[in-house]
């Protein structure tokens, strides 16, 4: 296992921690411990005050959906895996024609509707997940979570990738940062070492700077 070659955020951002090779059996990658972020509490109430300006802006989205005359329902909810493998729904923004069909979507996927990729493109098609946020099944610094099906196939797949559900998931991540959208298998992997690396080093510092980063990403996009 060769962790990244400094504990600096300047290095997590110039980095890719390599701990798993993908050949390896699942029993012979190394267990990890939780490290200790942004309380729950913190994050809980933070989403909860960002509540209001995310409905102003989801406002501003939808009247521009009825003005390029978008058909279909506005939001919709998504089965997730979530902390511990429980499941639960995630509630996003519409962005594609259809919601079900190929496992790994892309900003560039053909389902994706007028708006959808600008949608995609700034994640502003996340923000209905605060709620999620405020009743307690996610974070908003954390593991991106996984559609069931997905989750079964990558977990069987990438060595380590299940230690993902050890914390709850999160509106944004360090792997999501880093790589992306993950279009392949072999891109899940590398998102899977972020993830893990996370896990074990997060702080309340690397939070903070992982969410000021998610939203200056997101206007730099807009």
């Amino acid at each position: 296992m060769t962790p990244p070659p400094a504990e600096s955020l300047k290095a997590i951002r110039s980095t890719r921690p390599v701990e798993i090779d993908v050949a390896q059996p699942a029993s012979a990658v190394p267990e990890i411990r939780c490290a200790s972020g942004l309380p729950e509490l913190v994050q809980r109430f933070f989403a909860a005050m960002l509540l209001i300006p995310a409905a102003a802006i989801l406002s501003m989205v939808r009247l521009a959906w009825l003005v390029r005359g978008v058909p279909g329902p506005f939001f919709y909810r998504q089965d997730r895996v979530g902390h511990q493998g429980i499941p639960f729904s995630i509630v996003k923004v519409r962005t594609m024609n259809n919601e079900e069909g190929p496992v790994f979507a892309d900003i560039d996927d053909p389902r994706v509707i007028p708006l959808g990729s600008f949608l995609r493109r700034t994640h502003l098609d996340e923000l209905p997940q605060l709620w999620n946020v405020v009743c307690g099944e996610m974070m908003l610094v954390g593991p991106r979570p996984e559609q069931p099906g997905p989750y079964m196939l990558l977990a069987k797949h990438l060595p380590g990738y299940s230690a993902r559900v050890m914390v709850k998931p999160g509106m944004i991540s360090l792997s999501n940062l880093r790589d992306g959208y993950a279009r392949s298998i072999l891109e899940h992997r590398r998102r899977g070492v972020w993830d893990r690396w996370y896990i074990r080093r997060r702080t309340m510092k690397l939070d903070f700077f992982l969410l000021v980063q998610g939203v200056m990403k997101m206007f730099r996009r807009g």
